[in-house]
């Protein structure tokens, strides 16, 4: 039976006010996703050390309103986490283990946000390259982050990379770089690691998804079996967003939605 957006109940990015660029704050958070009718939800607020990036938010103010939001929605049938998004934590090792070890968060994001210095999401990333230059250099980076960083749960938006190019009109191929990204694919299989379908940008036009389910069956093909579904959201319109997508995707890959088990995830 093919899979629907009604088969996805869980979200595990997602970002509060306690993050620079989020715009609603944890509670709004978590009554839209009661609405949505989802049963478990992570918090991940940004976590960055490079220079251009957002630094650190106030965790301590953060488990605060982690432990209020949970004794308000618990009862209610949702699970809430606590969770960051590292940004490009294996080149910061130092300062992201530091601040792992200081907090009990349930879900540790890890995402490749920085290329040659810039955000991925800038178009200076591509700028004097070749961009199937970009791309491998990119997927040798995610798989340098999912092996040399211990500290994590999911590797985040493994195709973000792909937005940015398609809109400068650099289409990609995956089986160009077959054993970059396969390798990266591996290393994230073989850590036992939950690969990301992010959905914020699924809809995108034009669209990469057909190079992303091709990914997708080469990281089952390469023994990664959890992969899960998450919006990304800033703001409570985007929770749950083309999951319709996600679903389908998915299917197609002969995946199904996984979900987290947190080794430090309190029992509610």
């Amino acid at each position: 039976m093919k899979m629907n957006s009604n088969d996805i109940s869980t979200d595990y990015h997602i970002h509060s006010t306690f993050s620079v660029d989020g715009q609603d704050t944890m509670e709004a958070l978590g009554w839209r996703a009661l609405a949505l009718g989802f049963s478990e939800i992570a918090i991940t607020e940004h976590a960055e050390w490079h220079p251009r990036g957002s630094g650190l938010f106030d965790a301590d103010d953060y488990f605060t309103e982690i432990a209020r939001c949970r004794a308000l929605f618990a009862p209610q049938g949702l699970t809430l986490y606590s969770g960051v998004e590292l940004g490009n934590p294996h080149e910061f090792a130092r300062g992201a283990s530091a601040f792992l070890a200081g907090y009990p968060f349930d879900v540790r994001i890890a995402s490749l946000h920085w290329l040659y210095g810039h955000n991925i999401h800038d178009a200076a990333c591509f700028a004097g390259r070749e961009p199937l230059d970009v791309y491998a250099d990119y997927f040798a980076a995610l798989g340098h982050m999912a092996g040399d960083f211990s500290d994590i749960d999911v590797v985040a938006h493994f195709d973000r990379i792909l937005w940015r190019g398609t809109l400068l009109g650099a289409g990609f191929q995956p089986q160009a770089l077959e054993g970059v990204v396969r390798d990266a694919l591996a290393t994230i299989a073989w850590r036992g690691l939950a690969l990301e379908l992010n959905t914020r940008l699924l809809n995108n036009v034009p669209t990469w998804r057909p190079a992303l389910t091709t990914m997708l069956r080469w990281f089952r093909e390469e023994g990664g079996r959890r992969v899960v579904v998450n919006s990304d959201a800033h703001r409570v319109g985007q929770m749950g967003a083309n999951f319709d997508l996600a679903a389908a995707v998915l299917h197609d890959a002969g995946l199904t939605p996984a979900t987290l088990q947190p080794a430090t995830a309190l029992a509610f």
